[in-house]
């Protein structure tokens, strides 16, 4: 009897209408189940599958599960990254743990795809891809859109701030909110608290700042939640932010801090969760999100890459379920959801 595990993979797999076949795949090893990715590579249909691992329960585990679907033993489990490997491949799915280098690109072969799963989930902020050097290649490299509809990534994150505001202490339900943000991880968050009872009062980053309106509500605020992704402030809590320290200390020095994402200055004498806060990117590690999202968020990885390497060798590629940008092109496309 297989896993709801092995289940979900498989729901995925043909919900995104992955398509493997013929490729070969290096894959990092940093999810919570460390099988997944192999799995569903395999599931897919990938000819040979490169795991960048040094866990040998990551390779118990995927071995066990071979087993349990009867599946075809194609996994190589590989602690270094040679070029002997690199020139084998088609796809890269790029973990925290792999870099894109010169060593790493100078190896891959031509054509071959790069798609982007940072382990913060933050697929907007590319600055630290060296896009001339894969481009010189000429080797795409792909980031799923966030917003997608299809994957529904930041209802997710909605519910991540939920989470965080009991670790706060804070009941949602009847608390007074102050969300500061923009779009649609905004909306998204906005939208479930107030489904859960809260009482929120929004300010936009990406809007003209009311700061009579903050200080006018600040004294009964329970909690202040940062949203701002992607980023459109310098500076959201600090000297000359959008809050300025002193008035929270004067005002409502016990107001909670719900991070997200947002820059804010460090030190502050206010409760933050969580307290240690990471600037410019969203403040998230995916193994805060439940098994389904990670296996969800996978799959659309992996499709992105098959998508455009199918469009780079001219495949005729029937219907792409998540949109994405290509981050080494001057001009990003961005392929059209498909709605069930």
């Amino acid at each position: 009897m297989k896993s709801n595990f092995l289940k979900q993979i498989q729901q995925s797999i043909r919900y995104f209408k992955l398509d493997l076949s013929g490729y070969n795949i290096l894959l990092p090893n940093s999810l919570k189940k460390p099988s997944l990715l192999p799995l569903m590579a395999n599931m897919a249909g990938a000819r040979e599958i490169y795991v960048y691992s040094h866990s040998d329960l990551e390779k118990e585990n995927t071995y066990l599960a071979l087993k349990e679907l009867n599946l075809k033993n194609n996994f190589y489990f590989i602690d270094k990254l040679t070029p002997h490997v690199l020139k084998s491949v088609d796809i890269v799915i790029k973990g925290d743990e792999i870099n894109i280098n010169e060593d790493l690109v100078s190896s891959l072969k031509r054509n071959s795809v790069i798609s982007l799963y940072p382990g913060n989930l933050d697929f907007i902020n590319t600055s630290n891809i060296d896009k001339t050097l894969c481009s010189e290649k000429q080797i795409s490299v792909v980031a799923i859109n966030p917003a997608d509809y299809c994957l529904m990534l930041y209802r997710y994150f909605a519910h991540i701030i939920i989470k965080r505001c009991y670790a706060a202490n804070l009941d949602v339900f009847r608390s007074r909110l102050l969300l500061i943000g923009n779009g649609e991880l905004m909306e998204n968050s906005l939208s479930l608290l107030k489904m859960t009872g809260a009482q929120v009062y929004a300010i936009y980053t990406d809007k003209q700042i009311d700061k009579d309106y903050i200080i006018k509500h600040l004294p009964e605020m329970d909690g202040i939640v940062l949203l701002d992704y992607p980023q459109k402030s310098d500076l959201i809590i600090g000297k000359n932010g959008i809050i300025e320290p002193d008035e929270i200390y004067k005002i409502n020095p016990e107001v909670k801090i719900i991070h997200l994402c947002g820059n804010i200055e460090q030190n502050l004498k206010i409760s933050c969760v969580p307290q240690n806060v990471t600037q410019n990117s969203p403040n998230i590690n995916i193994n805060e999100m439940g098994l389904r999202s990670i296996i969800e968020t996978s799959a659309a990885v992996l499709k992105a890459a098959e998508t455009l390497i199918n469009k780079t060798n001219s495949i005729q590629q029937k219907e792409s379920i998540v949109s994405y940008d290509i981050v080494n092109k001057e001009n990003s496309i961005a392929i059209e959801n498909i709605i069930f």
